[in-house]
């Protein structure tokens, strides 16, 4: 047998890489495309929860067609760790290769986690979004509250302002100077009470939560208007009436997904009856807004389909500009000894 090696990429090895943007959201556009046309395989999310308020998540899935791939993320939030000087989240994800099953990469999974997770957003905004929008509100000033802002605008041009809220007034000072000079041609607007955060929504075509899971809601029926998509990373951060009696339509990643988390509790007055797949509507199956009046919901919480087309995306930019680290794997078939 001959020696059997993977390729290794820290978080600073695909930074280094350089990825646009672009590149991402197409990846991510092509796999959910793929994911409606039945060609791909992706199991429900196993979990386990050693704290509170925590999670580690086992998220694999197969990519079938053209550039197949497959792979594992293996992702923990741990929203203490802020006051311990480490991520919320991180992790990693394995690829594998789709003919023999060999481990072809090891990779750091928290920037995947935090520009897909962005990427499916801004992909149903493309898709879902009021013709005319001008301005977005963003609540949560932390990794994905960037990464969102950064992706919004390569899908909506005109965008022109960005109304951006947190907890925390330092988080919120931290944002800004991130994302001011990186994004010159877009107002950033703070607010800080709850006045100022109703007079954001009140002129945002666009409400995105990017908040950890909570024991009560923030966005309550009475706060929105129609015309508006809403597009909650995190669902308990939305009263359950939202759903079920404001929303004239509710799009997802993956139905299976939000069937579980309803299990679990997130959508606490239930679900629409009629649930709309990202995947179908990019194909053309459904429309992603039936008027500019409707209210548009979206569940967009991330499923390992985005991870893995992201996975092998930087996998081949990683071999085509040798970047990263060869490691053995085995060396000789027989382990008894």
């Amino acid at each position: 047998m001959s020696k059997v090696t993977f390729r290794y990429l820290s978080q600073e090895d695909i930074l280094a890489l350089n990825i646009p943007y672009e590149d991402v959201l197409d990846a991510v556009e092509k796999a959910m495309a793929k994911f409606s046309q039945g060609l791909c395989q992706l199991p429900v999310k196993v979990h386990v929860n050693s704290r509170p308020g925590t999670y580690v998540n086992a998220m694999p899935a197969y990519i079938g067609g053209e550039d197949e791939a497959q792979g594992m993320k293996w992702i923990a939030g741990y929203p203490a760790n802020r006051t311990k000087g480490l991520p919320v989240t991180w992790g990693l994800m394995v690829m594998n290769n789709c003919e023999t099953g060999g481990v072809e990469a090891i990779m750091d999974g928290r920037w995947i986690t935090a520009i897909r997770t962005a990427a499916v957003a801004a992909v149903t905004a493309k898709y879902c979004k009021p013709k005319n929008t001008e301005a977005i509100t963003i609540i949560g000033a932390g990794e994905q509250g960037r990464s969102n802002a950064r992706l919004m605008k390569i899908v909506i041009p005109e965008l022109k302002r960005i109304y951006i809220g947190d907890l925390y007034e330092a988080a919120i000072d931290s944002y800004l100077k991130k994302m001011r000079p990186l994004m010159p041609d877009v107002e950033f607007i703070p607010f800080y009470t709850e006045e100022e955060r109703q007079k954001a929504i009140d002129d945002s075509q666009i409400l995105i939560t990017a908040t950890q899971r909570s024991d009560k809601p923030i966005i309550f029926c009475e706060m929105l208007h129609k015309g508006m998509l809403g597009i909650p990373l995190e669902s308990t951060a939305w009263e359950g009436k939202t759903y079920t009696r404001f929303a004239d339509r509710f799009v997802c990643d993956d139905v299976n997904l939000v069937n579980a988390y309803l299990a679990d509790g997130k959508y606490t007055d239930g679900l629409p009856e009629e649930l709309l797949t990202l995947g179908d509507i990019i194909n053309g199956k459904v429309k992603g807004r039936g008027s500019e009046e409707e209210f548009v919901i979206t569940s967009s919480h991330g499923i390992a389909i985005s991870d893995v087309a992201v996975g092998q995306m930087i996998l081949k930019k990683a071999e085509e500009k040798g970047i990263g680290t060869i490691l053995p794997l085995m060396e000789e078939a027989d382990i008894i000894r």
